[in-house]
Parts: C-alpha cells; sequence; structure tokens
C-alpha cells in the first residue's frame, strides 16, 4: 500500500511539473504592439502641448520682448500735443470779456546719453534672449520627466510580471511540497515553511503592483491620459549594437566620449546658456552705472496756434503763431548715489561670473556621472542577461532533483531566489539604461538621443 502511496506521489508531482509554467521563460519577453498603445514620441507630445509650466515660459519670452520694445521707443522722438481754452469773466457776473485759446505741438529728442538706453535696450534684448532659454530648459526638464515616468512605467509593469511569476513557482513548491508530506516523505515543517515563501511573495506582487499604479499615475498627470492607457513595449534587441559599441570601449575611449558629450553639453544646455547671458547683462549693468556720470542733451522743439479775443462785444482780435526751439543739457551731481550704483553693478557682475564658473563646474560634473551610470548600465545588461540564464537553468534542475527527491525544498527554494534576484536586476538593468540614457540627453541640451549616441566610436 505504501508503494502505491508513493507512486501516485510521485505521478502527481510529475503532473505539477509537467502543467506548471516554467519560470525559465523570461519575463521581458514583449509582443509587438498593436495601434492603440501610448508610444514615447506620442507622451512628450502630450506632456508638452498641456503644460501649465511651458506655457507660462512662452509668455515670459513674450513680456519681455515688450519690455525691450518699450525701451528701444524711448530713444525715439517724443511727440506730445496740448490745447487749452482761458475764458475770463466779470466780477459782477457779466459775460465773459476774454477768451484765449492755445495748441500746441511740442517734439523733444535726446541727442546724447553716454549710451545709456542704447546698452539699456541691449540689457533688455540679453533677458529676452535668456527668457528663450528658460523656456529651451523648462521643455527639456519636461521631456526628461515624461521620459522617466514613461520607463519607470515599463519597469513596473514588467517587475509584476516577474512578481507574478515569483508567485507561480513558490505556489508549485507548495503544492509539491504538500504531495510529499500527503506520502509521508517529507515533514510538515518543511510545507510550512513553503506557505511562508508562499505569502512573502504574495506581499511582494501586492507592493509591485502599487508601484505600478503610482507609476502609471505619475505619467497620466503629464499626459492627461487615464492610468489604465498601455504603452508601446521597448524592443531592446534594437539597442544590440549600440551596446555592442559601449562595450567595446576602454578606458581612454570613455574619456574620449566624455569629453566630447561635455563639449556638446556646454554648446547646447539652455540651463549654462543662461549663466553666460547673465552674465553679459551684468557687464551692460555696469556699463549703465559708468554711463549715469555723463550729461545727457536733448533738443526740443514746439509750435502752435493761439487765438485771443479780448472786450464784450467785438473787442480787438488777436491770432499768432508761437514756437520755441530748446537745447537742454543735464548731469546728474549727485556722486555718492552714482558710486553706489557703481558699486551694486560691479557686485552683480561678479556674482554673475561666478555663477557661470559654478555652472560650468556643476554641469562637467553631472555629464560624467551621468555617463557613467548609462555606461554602467549597459554593461549589467549583459551581466544580468548571463546570470539571469544560468539561474533559470540552475532552477529547472533543482526541481526535476526535487521532483525525484533528490535536492531539499531549501534547494529549491535557493533556485527560485535566484532566479527572482537576476530577473530583478535585467529589469533594472534595461529600464535604468533607457532612464539614464534619457537624462544624459536632457543634460548636453538635446532632446533627441540619435545626436547623443552618434558621438560613439
Amino acid at each position: 500500500m505504501k508503494t502505491t502511496t508513493n507512486c501516485a506521489t510521485l505521478f502527481l508531482v510529475a503532473a505539477l511539473v509537467a502543467a506548471a509554467p516554467s519560470q525559465a521563460q523570461s519575463v521581458a519577453a514583449r509582443v509587438p504592439a498593436p495601434a492603440d498603445e501610448l508610444t514615447l514620441q506620442e507622451a512628450r507630445d502630450l506632456t508638452l502641448s498641456r503644460s501649465a509650466l511651458l506655457a507660462k515660459a512662452r509668455l515670459a519670452v513674450d513680456g519681455s520682448g515688450l519690455v525691450s520694445q518699450a525701451q528701444a521707443y524711448s530713444g525715439l522722438p517724443q511727440i506730445s500735443a496740448t490745447a487749452e481754452d482761458d475764458l475770463g469773466y466779470s466780477p459782477t457776473g457779466s459775460p465773459a470779456d476774454t477768451n484765449d485759446f492755445v495748441a500746441k505741438i511740442a517734439v523733444s529728442q535726446t541727442l546724447f546719453d553716454g549710451g545709456k538706453n542704447a546698452k539699456t535696450v541691449r540689457k533688455y534684448d540679453l533677458a529676452t534672449e535668456s527668457s528663450r532659454r528658460a523656456l529651451e530648459a523648462t521643455r527639456l526638464s519636461l521631456l526628461g520627466q515624461v521620459d522617466a515616468a514613461y520607463f519607470a512605467v515599463l519597469e513596473d509593469e514588467a517587475a509584476v510580471q516577474a512578481a507574478q511569476s515569483d508567485l507561480e513557482s513558490a505556489q508549485l513548491k507548495q503544492r509539491l511540497a504538500q504531495a510529499k508530506a500527503d506520502a509521508a516523505v517529507l515533514a510538515q515543517s518543511a510545507v510550512l515553511q513553503t506557505e511562508a515563501d508562499t505569502a512573502a511573495y504574495q506581499t511582494a506582487l501586492l507592493i509591485a503592483r502599487k508601484n505600478l499604479a503610482s507609476a502609471r499615475a505619475k505619467l497620466a498627470s503629464l499626459t492627461g491620459l487615464p492610468a489604465s492607457t498601455r504603452l508601446q513595449a521597448v524592443d531592446f534587441s534594437s539597442y544590440a549594437a549600440l551596446l555592442d559599441r559601449l562595450g567595446a570601449l576602454d578606458e581612454s575611449g570613455l574619456g574620449a566620449l566624455a569629453a566630447r558629450i561635455g563639449a556638446l553639453a556646454r554648446a547646447s544646455s539652455p540651463s549654462l546658456a543662461g549663466y553666460s547671458l547673465a552674465l553679459s547683462q551684468a557687464e551692460l549693468g555696469l556699463q549703465i552705472a559708468r554711463a549715469a556720470y555723463l550729461p545727457s542733451v536733448s533738443l526740443g522743439l514746439s509750435g502752435g496756434l493761439s487765438y485771443s479775443l479780448a472786450g464784450s462785444g467785438s473787442a480787438a482780435r488777436a491770432l499768432s503763431l508761437p514756437g520755441s526751439l530748446s537745447l537742454t543739457a543735464r548731469m546728474d551731481l549727485d556722486y555718492w548715489t552714482l558710486n553706489n550704483g557703481m558699486a551694486a553693478a560691479r557686485i552683480t557682475a561678479a556674482q554673475a561670473d561666478a555663477d557661470v564658473k559654478q555652472g560650468e563646474s556643476d554641469l562637467d560634473l553631472q555629464v560624467l556621472q551621468a555617463l557613467y551610470e548609462w555606461v554602467s548600465s549597459a554593461a549589467s545588461i549583459g551581466s544580468s542577461s548571463k546570470a539571469l540564464e544560468y539561474a533559470q537553468s540552475s532552477y529547472q534542475n533543482v526541481l526535476e532533483q526535487y521532483r525525484l527527491s533528490a535536492a531539499t525544498t531549501a534547494d529549491l527554494t535557493a533556485a527560485e531566489a535566484t532566479v527572482s534576484v537576476d530577473q530583478t536586476a535585467l529589469i533594472a538593468a534595461r529600464y535604468g539604461f533607457l532612464a539614464n540614457l534619457s537624462a544624459l540627453a536632457v543634460l548636453a541640451g538635446l532632446e533627441d538621443n540619435a545626436q547623443l549616441t552618434a558621438l560613439l566610436p
């Protein structure tokens, strides 16, 4: 009877193994995306089209341009017109006996101001250009955010699939252990351990699903689409050639690549350009402060019509065409105020120069760190893939041995845990590679990753 029971148990174990989905199947495998899935480019376009920050930055550019135009108009001739009618009356309340009407047009033009107006106009033009660079920086920042959110959703989806696979493996182990215990070939304590493992993987799956829900909510807040929107999967095979090029880099090649990307970032980064423009504005402010010591000269011309009626009835009438020409020179002698303005302008210029140097240093460091993270994640893809392949093969061997009672429950638990760890590492490496590539492109002031990868030898 015992022999019959053991045979039945082995038959049941074999059936469970055959019916169970193999953990060796890669979770990262994806089918081609249907047309209704959201692509990364579509997510980018939606984010940019509905961003209030980007709209505000565009308005800032327009407003800055209007300020520059207003300053330019102040250098043009100033034209004004006035009209006055003076009606006199008698203290006794008799009808008016005088009526004076004057109409005048005046034109004034600054002939010399030490270049203050021209320099101020140039300063405001630089402020407008700085607003454009801030607009570019905002756009790049949004692209970086939506890229990171998009890849985070895909990564968490893969993590959920991996957690589900881990749970199924744990449930299979629990069923096998229970069958062995029923056949009196395994201690009940081992079954309890498998139950604990299953519960742990259930908790891990729950956490993975919550992380996915959070990532989907973040992407939905950027694109305005429902959180349930499906995303187009990434074809990692298309990055094989790029990974090979990165893997072929030695230390000198990596240093040369870092130098090329650093030079590109310095030339293209809108944030760094903003620091340089701020320095140029500060230098113009210093020139304007110096010009304040010089006198200003303006020319005025006025002409008009004067009509006067004197006395009641048909008294004397007078008609004249008065006019005047004036040349005015003005010089500010409040030197303590002028000196204070000059000192403040020097400090502003020195601060702006320090900001440029610090910005360059920070950008170089950020680019270097982002490059190393990108290269490291690329290298991790290869090592994690090989480790996962070995772990999956080992798991299958241990599972077969466990079926034949040639391996312990602890052996199977260790094998499935190794698969879980290596699979998680591969998922993190793949999507970390994509996220790091996007972050590096944003630092370099690029919207298209192809411009960055083209720098690789």
